[in-house]
């Protein structure tokens, strides 16, 4: 599956209210997180926490500890995105 493919289907999840998995994707904790970074840094979705071990600056290796999306929404304009690409 690639990123588009990937990114349109868990905006559809979360349109539908549902959350979605890194293992739903098979993608390790790290490439998840990324992913739901740029959706976040896009403005696609709101309502993000990704927690990183080592988030202060003695840390240059900065692995992902967790992604919370319990309170993850769309946003207008991944909505839109949404529409437009799968129309």
């Amino acid at each position: 599956m690639e990123n588009k493919e990937i990114i349109l289907n868990i905006l559809h999840e979360i349109k539908n209210g549902n959350i979605p998995v890194h293992t739903d994707y098979n993608l390790n904790l790290d490439m998840w997180a990324d992913l739901i970074e740029y959706m976040h840094d896009r403005t696609y979705i709101a309502d993000v926490t990704i927690y990183w071990f080592g988030d202060d600056d003695t840390y240059n290796d900065e692995r992902v500890h967790s992604v919370n999306l319990t309170k993850v929404r769309l946003t207008t304009f991944g909505e839109r995105f949404l529409t437009e690409e799968m129309n």
